[in-house]
């Protein structure tokens, strides 16, 4: 009977698994739901920012709010807690752009208020690493403005606005300053400026102590090759390479940095052998474990093209394919990296792909979203 009694114990055992199996089991049953802050060019009245739900067992895309203003919102942050959502307002004119504030709360949005971008065209904000300052980079007026921020997420005139000078050599696109991208070393306290017109990255002291971060001469100049047009750029996590998007001649160039310094280690074609037409690079995305980097590519291209990172600096390239739509300003990997949403600007198309975690490369999905002209994604935690 003893004997019995075990074997049915062990059969009952199987049957409903131990805690730890139970509870894997259950958490390989839950699906991940991702939210992020989507910006858009909203002419025709149309509102700009959305905050969106991307749910991949459902394979659905659903818009869960959307902020009454502001104008062209092409460029939307958050704060560190993700209850303060800052953009700029990519206008011009007498007026020129702004950069505008808002409460998320609950899933909602609540405009706190709005000030100049002190130029034409704001494209770019960043918040420094004390998050007592946005940093606004002007496209057209080729210049950047530091905006304080309150704790509440109030917004104060800017208090230094810092004019580049020069051009370069495409007569097209370079007769001027175009200030780009602005983000902050990962480790030290400096604020790099990508300039396209200048071609140029700008890298600076930034000091949130004082009242004026900014240190008005530049600590360092990294000269790009002429006519490349230096657009956005990021950092692996060690902030020792830097990955910058050549958007005129579309490459990718990989540089060292140390102390504040940029040295150039190589630069990457996005293009396929035997490609004629018009190009744009856009946007760069680095994997968390720094293994992949992924670039995109608009013109008469639309691609994303997957390189992976080598120790000594250089990329191997791993795939290029299609964007699903045309103009792919932005795209985003979700926070664990399973995913990769393209927005196509022109095409007014969201579209999902899913990634291979050991090889990198991308697998277009039937997942997409209609919204008119995607041109920032930016992910909850």
């Amino acid at each position: 009977m003893n004997k019995f009694l075990a074997v049915m114990a062990g059969l009952l055992l199987l049957a409903c698994g131990s805690p730890e199996q139970k509870e894997e089991q259950t958490q390989n049953s839950m699906t991940t739901d991702y939210q992020f802050l989507l910006g858009t060019y909203n002419e025709e009245n149309r509102k700009g920012i959305h905050l969106v739900n991307f749910a991949p067992d459902q394979e659905k895309l659903e818009i869960l709010a959307t902020a009454p203003e502001p104008d062209n919102p092409s460029f939307v942050i958050m704060n560190k807690t993700q209850n303060l959502v800052f953009s700029v307002e990519e206008t011009g004119g007498e007026q020129g752009g702004k950069v505008s504030s808002f409460a998320l709360k609950e899933g909602r949005f609540g405009k706190i208020n709005s000030v100049s971008s002190q130029g034409e065209h704001p494209c770019y904000v960043s918040m420094d690493p004390s998050e007592k300052f946005l940093v606004a980079g002007n496209y057209s007026s080729g210049n950047f403005a530091v905006i304080p921020v309150s704790r509440e997420g109030r917004l104060s005139d800017a208090v230094q606005t810092i004019q580049h000078q020069g051009s370069s050599v495409n007569p097209n696109r370079q007769k001027q300053p175009h200030v780009h991208a602005a983000i902050f070393h990962p480790q030290d306290h400096r604020l790099l400026i990508a300039d396209l017109g200048t071609d140029e990255v700008v890298v600076y002291d930034f000091d949130s102590q004082n009242d004026k971060p900014v240190a008005e001469e530049p600590f360092y100049r990294l000269k790009v090759s002429p006519g490349a047009g230096p657009r956005h750029l990021v950092f692996n996590s060690k902030g020792d390479r830097l990955y910058l998007v050549h958007e005129i001649t579309a490459e990718i160039g990989v540089y060292g940095y140390l102390d504040g310094k940029l040295e150039h280690i190589a630069t990457h074609s996005l293009l396929q052998d035997g490609f004629e037409g018009k190009v744009g690079a856009a946007e760069i995305r680095i994997t968390e474990d720094d293994r992949f980097v992924y670039v995109s590519n608009r013109g008469e291209a639309n691609e994303i093209i997957v390189f992976q990172a080598q120790n000594d600096g250089g990329l191997t390239h791993i795939q290029t394919i299609p964007s699903g739509g045309e103009a792919p300003r932005n795209f985003n990997l979700t926070p664990d990296g399973k995913y990769l949403l393209a927005g196509n600007q022109n095409s007014s198309k969201l579209v999902v792909f899913e990634k291979d975690d050991d090889t990198g490369k991308l697998t277009p999905t039937d997942m997409t979203l209609n919204v008119n002209k995607p041109v920032y994604i930016n992910f909850l935690n």
